[in-house]
């Protein structure tokens, strides 16, 4: 009979962080009962309090020195685990981590409840430095507990969904995320958790989980979600009419994107204790792209700049449109294209007397409604030469000053006003000839920063015009006030662009 009900008690091999916290506070709260006699264990002692209190110390630091010269295996340690395991009708094999872990957490329990003893011995009522494990460190009191035993006799707590961790991972104050980042991360994880089933415990997914999910989306074409029908069809499906259509497959950026997110958010699982361990690594489970990053963008020929910049729009001195003025401004600033989209008129002001864009995430017109790539893109970035001559500042006078500098550009359903303008200028430089695999509208920076190397611009100024780090963690970026404005505008006159025909916008500054 005995044995059988010891086969019903749960087996421990490793106690968690929390079941060690339950077992060390309920030894620590009975090590301090058995101090309750203390002045009746003087009387019978025969001692003087003074040569009581000496003889307590004595002992006391005599079972210390035994337990650490001993790992903590000590007869006394041994009985203590033994009966901390009766009493929450747990079995913890003497061979297991378990074992070392709670002959440990008894042997630290029995030092501070000594420490709190020879305290109140010597008249005060805390001890210095007490164990915050034990006892709560403002308030002097041992913390509650609830025992290890009544835990494992709960029901057990229901498990969530994949979806209810995610948003527990996107609500991390440790990450400072937009919203528009957390819908583009919601994205993603929905998609992968449709793969994996939303109720599947995240620690059963595995290394084959994962590679399921990359090669099902590595079968998924651009922009899926929007095939016809999509919300009728299951991820398999319409992988299989890709193929049997032939359709274009996602790029292996694409679908790294949804793998990285994944393994993101899975780590943060791992950090948590929701997984005992990684599945795998991102470095084993991305798909290898064959493109190099450096030749997935060109940038624009002299010829291809010279068709745009004589193209309709600048032929028919279209001044009021955003076709305009942001593919000058992305060739001669360098900016992104949400830098531009989204600049206030208030954003072109005056700085130590000189024109400049100031790149911020702070809004003039009072909307939350802007965003920066990184830190280093925060930045104030002189107009150049060539944009002023063309004209720009004359446009930006007829702009209200507490409104957007180009009010034909509207946001798109993900918040950037970059989204709906790249579809509008991509179609334009398509229908001039200019648009391609390799050059679309990030191609214009491509060729500022070229220029700015033909021009022997200063590297780090170079980085500071363009918004660019190298690493979080560069002194560059960290100390110092950046570079004057004036030292600024003398290294961006040196972006030219002389086989460029301009004939159709201005002449050239003397």
């Amino acid at each position: 009979m005995f044995r059988g009900l010891e086969d019903m008690r749960e087996t421990i091999h490793e106690l968690t962080e929390e079941q060690l916290i339950s077992l060390g506070r309920e030894e620590y709260a009975r090590c301090m009962q058995d101090q309750s006699n203390l002045i009746e264990e003087q009387k019978q002692s025969g001692l003087s309090w003074n040569d009581f209190v000496d003889t307590r110390s004595a002992a006391i630091k005599g079972v210390v020195a035994q337990l650490r010269g001993n790992d903590n295996d000590i007869p006394m340690t041994r009985i203590k685990a033994h009966q901390l395991a009766e009493e929450n009708s747990v079995l913890i094999p003497k061979e297991s981590k378990a074992y070392r872990q709670l002959l440990k957490v008894c042997a630290d329990a029995f030092i501070d409840a000594k420490r709190a003893e020879l305290a109140v011995l010597e008249g005060y009522s805390v001890h210095s430095n007490p164990n915050p494990m034990f006892v709560n460190p403002v308030t002097g009191q041992p913390h509650p507990y609830k025992s290890l035993g009544d835990q494992l006799a709960e029901p057990p707590q229901p498990i969530p969904s994949l979806t209810e961790l995610m948003e527990k991972f996107l609500a991390n104050p440790n990450k400072h995320r937009t919203k528009k980042t957390k819908d583009s991360i919601r994205g993603y994880l929905d998609v992968v958790f449709q793969i994996i089933g939303d109720n599947t415990p995240v620690s059963d997914i595995s290394e084959g989980t994962i590679e399921e999910v990359r090669d099902l989306i590595m079968r998924l074409p651009p922009n899926f979600k929007k095939l016809p029908g999509a919300e009728r069809h299951t991820l398999h499906e319409m992988a299989d009419v890709a193929e049997r259509k032939r359709m274009a497959k996602l790029s292996p950026t694409g679908v790294n994107n949804y793998l990285r997110w994944l393994m993101t958010f899975l780590a943060w699982c791992h950090r948590k204790g929701m997984m005992d361990r990684m599945p795998t690594a991102y470095g084993e489970i991305k798909v290898a792209d064959p493109v190099r990053k450096e030749d997935k963008r060109e940038a624009f020929s002299n010829d291809q700049l010279s068709t745009i910049f004589t193209s309709r729009i600048y032929g028919d001195q279209e001044r009021n449109s955003s076709l305009f003025w942001v593919p000058l401004i992305a060739l001669w600033n360098g900016m992104r294209s949400n830098e531009i989209c989204q600049l206030d008129a208030a954003d072109i002001k005056l700085e130590e007397n000189i024109w400049g864009f100031d790149v911020t995430h702070i809004s003039a017109t009072g909307d939350d409604d802007k965003s920066v790539k990184t830190g280093s893109s925060v930045r104030f970035v002189p107009i150049h030469p060539r944009l002023i001559d063309f004209g720009l500042l004359e446009y930006h006078g007829t702009r209200p000053s507490n409104a957007k500098l180009f009010g034909d550009i509207t946001r798109g359903a993900d918040g950037y006003y970059s989204t709906n303008f790249s579809k509008k200028v991509n179609r334009y430089l398509k229908s001039v000839g200019t648009h391609g695999p390799r050059h679309k509208f990030h191609s214009f920076r491509h060729n500022f920063r070229d220029a700015m190397r033909n021009g022997r611009v200063h590297p780090e100024i170079a980085r500071a015009l363009g918004g660019w780090t190298r690493s979080n963690t560069d002194a560059f970026d960290i100390y110092g006030n950046g570079f004057g404005v004036e030292e600024l505008k003398e290294e961006i006159k040196r972006v030219d662009y002389p086989l460029v025909d301009w004939s159709l916008i201005g002449s050239k500054s003397d």
